[in-house]
């Protein structure tokens, strides 16, 4: 069963399938390239954008082998638009006793434009593409992460709310309240996608997952509003619009596997 529990991801609130490989590195950032391995957990602040990149291997003690999150530069997109290139690339072996544990989440979070209410957002355009190398079998997602709270930045209490919107999922992961069935199924971005919901019982928040029907997962590229996800849990009756958007992030979660990702990931809140 899957449980995620992310101190670091909270903290970092309060402070603040062939798709070509990226290959247009660009040097306009001034943080360097370079790749975060460190446990618990390591991160640093892109310079003259709004993304952290976030190696939080919370489970690190469990990890036989190596996790790490590479910042790559930062390229220029399809759409024209500046994305953050990045990659995630686990080397973990597959022990029984720990198979079913995530071993913590690969990320690129935002930094900017937090902790305001929904009705105060115009947009959340994502545009989100990866290419996975693997060479064994894996166990793991890739997702987007979003917290809210009736409270401005909250992400800790129980009165917050985590929401995961998985793209792929691989090896049998299951989301926080699977076991109770789906709760709803709806339609976003074309797509069918079940909710399930569910209390981490390592924090006390409870986890309203959106997966996309197993038959129609990403193959390697999502573009779409985020507002438009968070509107859709309105509709559900998780939270009013006057809820505050306090963590948001995209990437990956670990169980297993020896793969890698190459990422680029365009993620900006834009308010009213």
């Amino acid at each position: 069963m899957f449980t995620f529990a992310a101190p670091a991801l909270l903290a970092l609130a309060a402070t603040c399938n062939a798709l070509p490989t990226i290959s247009t590195l660009s040097s306009r950032a001034s943080t360097p390239a370079q790749n975060l391995c460190g446990t618990p957990d390591d991160s640093i602040i892109v310079d003259s954008t709004n993304w952290i990149v976030y190696n939080m291997m919370y489970n690190y003690q469990d990890i036989e082998g190596s996790c790490c999150t590479g910042f790559t530069g930062l390229v220029t997109g399809a759409d024209g638009e500046q994305k953050c290139g990045w990659n995630s690339t686990w080397a973990i072996e597959d022990v029984a006793s720990t198979s079913n544990v995530p071993k913590g989440y690969s990320f690129v979070g935002l930094t900017q434009n937090l902790e305001n209410t929904i009705s105060a957002i115009d947009s959340i355009p994502a545009t989100y593409d990866w290419v996975r190398s693997n060479t064994t079998a894996y166990k793991g997602n890739v997702c987007f992460d979003f917290m809210t709270s009736d409270t401005k930045g909250d992400s800790t209490s129980s009165s917050a709310q985590e929401l995961m919107l998985w793209l792929r999922y691989e090896g049998g992961q299951e989301p926080i309240g699977y076991a109770d069935g789906v709760v709803a199924t709806i339609t976003l971005y074309g797509k069918t996608w079940s909710l399930y919901q569910g209390t981490n019982t390592d924090t006390g928040i409870t986890v309203s997952s959106l997966l996309v029907d197993q038959s129609d997962q990403y193959l390697g590229y999502f573009a779409g509003d985020i507002k438009d996800w968070l509107l859709a849990m309105v509709d559900q009756g998780l939270f009013g619009t006057d809820t505050y958007v306090n963590v948001g992030n995209a990437g990956m979660e670990p169980f297993y596997g020896t793969v890698s990702f190459e990422n680029k990931l365009g993620l900006q809140i834009n308010l009213s």
